[in-house]
């Protein structure tokens, strides 16, 4: 009864109002302990508000009811190079600095239906001035799949944080009409952490249920980030199976970029849609508007302003890190032709197959000690050039790059030439060192790369063929269009600094000038058909965000389409085993075919 009474004398202060069709909105005082309280009174689709006002809060707030909670900051104008905003409610963050609670606000949904919103706060620095190492001071995870998570027209003031905002679980939410402002001099720097660990019921939270998944280009099953004016050093960094929509945007010397599946067992970003965005360059020197590191993504649409790029007529880069020692010992094995996570070339003719060893090209032993991104073979003949594509690694155990191996840029009849990490594992190839050349062809997850078998497990193993493996990343090629440099009118396209990301296979190029604006290429909607895509493609979806315009989004079925989705998965495992081991199997093909009929009925296509 005492707590109670408490509680009630606390709801009472802080001046409850009356219910309204059936939810209750809180009036707080502003103080984090205030809002916890009431948050923890609070049921879902109620809300808690903060009047206009300066608070301090020097710890952090933990919300997991479906709640709004709103402040008096408004911005008009997110999206273009000048939002107005009036900082009304102004949170200043003196919260930890260490250990599990270096964040602001964490809402984290249990279930689909609930719904959270953050809206119209300004957080700016406190009197703390020690940088955050945190993921982001302010954290969205859904356990579960979630479409109802919102953080809108809020004012991220020079914080001293690394992240903004930290998209977490299996949120599909939207993040829009934002002003978000990077302080300078505290290193890299990103408004967006996106990582979709939990997509597709995915119980270790890295990735795997992602990649496993298609990529759904037109749907809501992506996070959405439209209408925000983002001034940092990078608008998206990405991983464990990242899926996101970045539109409609204005980004101040911001890249939208995202790691790969290259280190731990941890898989790298999925898929993206980066479009109708403007990407002001305020820098002389500077690269592309975008670096991806793997998965597919589609970018149209989009102007590149202000002082030109040093990489002309290039919008988004495309890197592969495993080709190289920049991860010097990765889980998944450097991707130099002898990985069994890649498909390798294991005929010496350009062909794969499964079971056989990588074919070996040419080996020797280096005659003389070179600095750290040469090798000297005096033995040899070579044809120069003849090995860039290929990869060459250190074969003798008792040197300390034993193991290591890296792309092969270019070679003369006795050199050879790969680029320089050093710092990163060091492949140095001294007199007497042993070295092997073999060849991959298509690396795990590598940019272009999408929906393949499932793996699991750390360290992780193919689960269709019980062992570490090659997962048959099917081809999803990246396609680029409407991409303009506006002050000189140049298009602006893809490129691979990678031998294993190939132009006319893995990505293209389209041009501009030559569609509609926001037109569909008929190319993107022939290939992205439901067979590849999981639903046919053709546009993008709904603009602005359901969130935004406060159209329900559809829920009912959520539960029966995961069902459905997750028999199919395993069905076309089966099917995909069956195959390889050339048995047929006419009963299975039927019962897919049945369960893909029941996935359409249920409009979960």
């Amino acid at each position: 009864m005492k707590t109670i009474g408490t509680l009630l004398f606390t709801l009472i202060l802080s001046g409850v109002s009356a219910p309204r069709c059936g939810a209750t909105v809180y009036h707080s005082n502003g103080s984090v302990a205030n809002v916890q309280a009431l948050h923890n009174a609070a049921s879902d689709g109620d809300t808690i508000t903060l009047p206009a006002g300066t608070f301090t809060w020097t710890s952090a707030l933990n919300i997991t009811k479906g709640i709004t909670l709103q402040g008096q900051t408004t911005i008009s104008g997110a999206g273009t190079a000048n939002p107005i905003i009036n900082d009304g409610t102004i949170v200043r963050d003196d919260t930890p600095r260490s250990g599990a609670y270096a964040y602001i606000l964490a809402a984290r949904m249990a279930t689909g239906t609930q719904s959270f919103r953050l809206t119209g706060i300004t957080f700016t620095a406190g009197t703390t001035t020690v940088l955050s190492p945190g993921n982001g001071p302010i954290r969205l995870h859904a356990d579960t799949e979630n479409k109802n998570m919102r953080v809108d027209h809020c004012h991220f003031d020079h914080l001293y944080q690394t992240r903004c905002i930290w998209i977490n679980g299996w949120c599909e939410g939207v993040a829009d009409h934002n002003v978000m402002e990077r302080r300078t001099g505290i290193g890299s720097t990103e408004a967006f952490l996106i990582t979709s660990g939990r997509y597709g019921n995915d119980p270790q939270g890295i990735g795997n249920g992602a990649w496993a998944d298609y990529s759904r280009y037109g749907t809501d099953k992506f996070f959405f980030i439209e209408d925000n004016t983002i001034e940092f050093g990078a608008a998206t960094d990405t991983d464990l199976g990242a899926r996101f929509v970045f539109r409609h945007n204005y980004t101040i010397n911001a890249i939208v970029a995202g790691h790969g599946t290259e280190g731990g067992s941890s898989r790298g970003g999925r898929a993206n849609e980066v479009y109708d965005n403007t990407f002001n360059w305020t820098q002389t020197l500077h690269g592309p508007s975008g670096g991806q590191r793997s998965g597919t993504c589609l970018w149209h649409d989009n102007i590149v302003t202000g002082t030109p790029s040093s990489v002309a007529g290039v919008i988004c880069n495309f890197t592969n890190y495993r080709e190289n020692y920049v991860r010097a010992h990765p889980i998944w094995g450097i991707a130099d032709g002898t990985s069994v996570w890649d498909a390798n070339d294991t005929e010496g003719n350009g062909r794969f197959v499964e079971g056989h060893a990588p074919h070996l090209f040419a080996s020797g032993s280096a005659t003389v000690s070179t600095p750290e991104g040469t090798l000297t073979d005096s033995t040899k003949n070579w044809t120069p050039n003849q090995w860039v594509g290929y990869s060459i690694r250190n074969t003798n155990p008792a040197s300390a790059s034993y193991g290591i191996g890296c792309d092969i840029t270019s070679n003369t009849s006795t050199t050879i030439t790969h680029p320089n990490f050093g710092g990163a594992g060091h492949l140095i190839f001294n007199s007497g060192d042993t070295y092997e050349i073999h060849r991959v062809l298509v690396m795990v997850d590598q940019n272009g790369r999408g929906k393949g078998d499932r793996v699991a497990g750390d360290p992780p193993i193919n689960t269709t063929t019980g062992m570490a493996s090659w997962n048959y990343g099917a081809l999803e090629p990246c396609y680029s269009w409407n991409n303009v440099y506006t002050p000189k009118g140049h298009a602006l396209g893809f490129n691979s600094v990678s031998p294993t990301t190939i132009a006319s296979r893995d990505y293209h190029n389209l041009g501009a000038g030559f569609f509609a604006h926001d037109a569909t290429p008929l190319i993107v909607s022939l290939t992205y058909k439901a067979a590849l895509n999981g639903v046919n493609y053709f546009g993008t979806f709904v603009y602005p965000h359901p969130l935004v315009t406060a159209q329900p989004t559809s829920t009912a079925s959520t539960t029966a389409c995961s069902l459905l989705q997750q028999r199919l998965d395993r069905l076309q495992r089966r099917h995909q085993r069956l195959k390889r081991l050339h048995i047929p199997h006419q009963k299975l093909k039927r019962r897919l075919q049945r369960v893909q009929l029941q996935l359409q009925l249920q409009h979960c296509l």
